[in-house]
Parts: structure tokens; sequence; C-alpha cells
């Protein structure tokens, strides 16, 4: 037994997520880097590198963490959130319908006391390129579920209970979206309820496909059907580019819906309805981990 490791020689719980936090954050660098690097002058070529290269590695890195950490050796992509069990693909399929939902909501509003200017930019040509950007809003959706939900939240959680977990990886969810274009206190206020939003569907489900589904759906239906920015960037507006007028709560300015009271008042909302949703965890084929520390704050949505 030492500092990082248990009598069994696991990896504690608190450093398999400090570790794992801080490659995951690396490997956020290396990725940008490379697609920096080849295609400096194209966002969009940046965007089809960096998003899949960063899954990639944050799924070498939780595997190799699990094998030398948790000493499993099997079932370690399943171990991280993502069980093909049955169940999963309807899941997957009801987030990707509750995020299409939760963004129509958002916009709405800006119909009846904003305007819209929209471009429509879609010609057959594109269409390849189409697909090549819903697969990289997967990737990316994808890459902030296994860091935020995934491995490391899994760990921390055994180490210092759910809600402080919930509380703390929200709160780093949030203050790295300072860094987006166009954001704000309110971008922030509204990127730390949709962490909780993301935790409470994996917190009800035991797997990352139903926040994955969330996550995807919600920026695709901005980017794509709406032709707004997905939090503050305008790199995926492939098929149509949107320009929202009205006042700054109403549309949340350079960043987009993610930083208006609509978007605040809709992710409350949804919130409140995965709480209640009859949701199920999904068998999971990894042995059962070690109950978290505290476990009576959110017994609701662990039942």
């Amino acid at each position: 037994m030492s500092r990082f490791t248990d009598n069994a020689g696991k990896l504690r719980p608190i450093w398999a997520f400090v570790f794992s936090f801080i490659l995951s954050g690396l490997a956020f660098l290396v990725s940008s880097n490379i697609a920096h690097e080849i295609s400096p002058e194209h966002p969009f070529r940046v965007e089809l590198i960096f998003r899949p290269l960063w899954v990639l590695l944050l799924l070498g890195i939780f595997i190799w963490l699990l094998t030398v950490g948790d000493h499993i050796e099997e079932h370690r992509i399943a171990a991280q959130g993502l069980p093909r069990t049955k169940g999963w693909f309807r899941q997957f399929l009801l987030g990707w319908v509750l995020g299409f939902v939760l963004t129509f909501l958002a916009v709405v509003p800006i119909h009846f006391w904003g305007r819209f200017r929209t471009h429509d930019l879609m010609t057959l040509r594109l269409l390849p390129n189409l697909a090549v950007l819903l697969f990289t809003l997967l990737c990316g959706a994808l890459a902030e579920e296994l860091v935020f939900r995934g491995y490391p939240f899994q760990h921390l959680e055994q180490g210092i209970g759910t809600p402080w977990t919930v509380l703390l990886t929200s709160v780093l969810y949030a203050v790295l979206h300072l860094l987006n274009p166009g954001s704000g206190r309110w971008a922030v206020a509204n990127s730390f309820l949709l962490g909780v939003l993301f935790c409470i569907a994996y917190l009800r489900t035991r797997a990352l496909w139903l926040p994955w589904g969330i996550h995807f759906a919600w920026n695709g239906t901005l980017a794509l059907l709406f032709g707004l920015p997905v939090s503050g960037f305008r790199s995926y507006n492939l098929t149509r580019y949107t320009e929202a007028y009205g006042p700054k709560w109403l549309t949340g300015g350079r960043y987009g819906v993610e930083a208006s009271a609509a978007g605040t008042v809709v992710i409350l909302v949804a919130i409140l309805v995965l709480w209640k949703l009859p949701l199920r965890k999904l068998p999971q084929p990894t042995p059962p981990r070690t109950e978290p520390a505290l476990h009576d704050s959110l017994s609701g949505i662990q039942s």
C-alpha cells in the first residue's frame, strides 16, 4: 500500500481522477496542436482531425488506466460508460430526441421576441462534408462525455461521493467554457447547468449513451438545423448560417442560445424531466465498483 495505491495495488480513486484529468488535458493539447499543424488555415478540417483524434487518445488513456490502475482486463470500453448491453441504442436515440426538443425550445423564443436572418449554404456538393461534420460532432460530444462523465467522474465519485462529484465536474465543465468565443457569466452558468444535466443522464442510466445522445443532438440541431453558434463556435454551420437579433438575454449574443435566459429555463426543466423520467440502469459487464462515499443526497436518481 502507498499514497497512490490501496492494499490490492489498485490506484486510489482520487489519484485516478487527478491522473486521468491531467492526461485528458494533455490529450486535448496534443490533438489540437496536431490538427492545427496539419491544416492551420481551415477551421473545418481542424475540427475533423482534432475531435476524432482526441477521442482515440482518451479511449487509449482510460483503457491503460483501467488496466494498470484498476486491474481490469476485459470490457474496458464498457467500463468507461459505454456498455453495449440490452437497451443501449434505445437510450442513445432517446438522447437524440431530447437534445433536439430542448434545443428547439431554447431557440423558439427568438422567433417571437427577436428575429433571424438566415443564409442557406447547403448544396449537393456539400453532402459528403455533411456526413463528415456529423461524424465530427459525434466525436466532439463523445470526447467531452468521456472526460466529464466517464472514467474521471466515475473514480472521483468513489472518492468523494456523488453530490460533490456532480458539483465539481460541472464547475470544471463550466469554467473551461470560459475559453470559448463570446463567453461570459451567463454562458458559464448555463454550461454548469448543462454539466449537471449530463451528469444526471449518466447517473440515471450508469452509461454515457443518454448524455452523449443529448449532447450530440443539442450541438447538431444548433449547428445544422438552425445555423446558430455552438458554444460560440461557427465552424459547424455547414448547411446554413443564421444571425439572431434581439436583446442579449434572448439571443445569447455571439455565444448563442446557450448563454440566453431561454437556455437557462429549458435546461432547468430538462434536469427536472430527467430526474423523474422512468429510466433504467444498463447492465454492467464489469464487476461492481466500490460504493461511493456519499449516496444519500442523490439517492433518488441512483435507484
